[in-house]
């Protein structure tokens, strides 16, 4: 099942010197395309502001809190399951046959 996981950067715990988030800012990037490039994030995107966004896995749940666990506590998370269309049309057909 696909997880849409959205997400928010949480400032307050964010480094005061420019130099020092900037560095953690590319660490998160850098874990983000490692995420990627394994497969284990289908998709990810980040708003134009830098401050909030989305990616997609399907990975179970506890694969998520393992790949959230190292963004804690700069980031903040939201992780809903979705279904895909074949999923719904699935679930639906066997609806009508029980009907």
């Amino acid at each position: 099942m696909i997880k849409l996981i959205t997400w928010e950067m949480d400032r307050s715990h964010a480094p005061a010197d420019p130099a020092e988030r900037l560095k953690l800012t590319m660490a998160h990037c850098e874990m983000v395309k490692k995420g990627m490039d394994s497969g284990r994030t289908k998709m990810w995107g980040i708003n134009p502001g830098g401050n909030h966004g989305f990616s997609v896995t399907d990975g179970d749940e506890k694969e998520i809190f393992a790949m959230i666990a190292q963004y804690l506590p700069h980031v903040k998370f939201k992780v809903e399951s979705m279904l895909s269309i074949d999923e719904v049309i699935e679930t639906l057909k066997k609806m009508q046959r029980k009907a």
